[in-house]
C-alpha cells in the first residue's frame, strides 16, 4: 500500500525539458551497465560453479540459465524504469529507483571481482 503524496515527496520545480534529458540519459546508463552486468554475472555463477565441479556440460547450462534469468530480470527493469521515469520524473521515488538500480549493478560489479 503506497503512502498519499504529499508536496514534500515532489522535487523543486524547474523547467520540464532538461529534467527529461538527465532522465533518459540516467535511465540509458543504468540499461548499458545492466547490459554488462549480464555477462558479469554469468562469469561469477559459471566461476562459483567451476570451482566446485568440473562437468563442462552443467557449467555452460548454469551459465547460460543465469543469462536467461539475468535478461528477464534486465528487461523488466528496463521497462519499469522507463515508465516510471517518465511519469514520475518530478517526484524522488523515481530517483530513488535509479539510485537502487545503480547499487545493485555496483554490487554485482564488486562481487565479479571478489569471486
Amino acid at each position: 500500500m503506497s503512502k498519499p503524496k504529499t508536496p514534500e515527496d515532489e522535487l523543486p520545480a524547474v523547467t520540464r525539458w532538461p529534467m527529461i534529458v538527465v532522465g533518459f540519459l540516467v535511465w540509458l546508463v543504468t540499461g548499458a551497465i545492466g547490459l554488462v552486468e549480464i555477462f558479469l554475472a554469468r562469469q561469477t555463477v559459471v566461476r562459483i560453479y567451476g570451482h566446485y565441479s568440473n562437468d563442462v556440460n552443467v557449467g555452460t547450462l548454469v551459465g547460460n540459465v543465469t543469462v536467461v534469468v539475468s535478461a528477464v530480470i534486465w528487461l523488466a527493469y528496463v521497462v519499469m524504469a522507463g515508465e516510471t521515469a517518465m511519469r514520475r520524473l518530478n517526484r524522488r521515488e523515481s530517483w530513488t529507483m535509479f539510485a537502487w538500480a545503480f547499487a545493485i549493478e555496483l554490487l554485482i560489479l564488486i562481487l565479479y571481482f571478489i569471486v
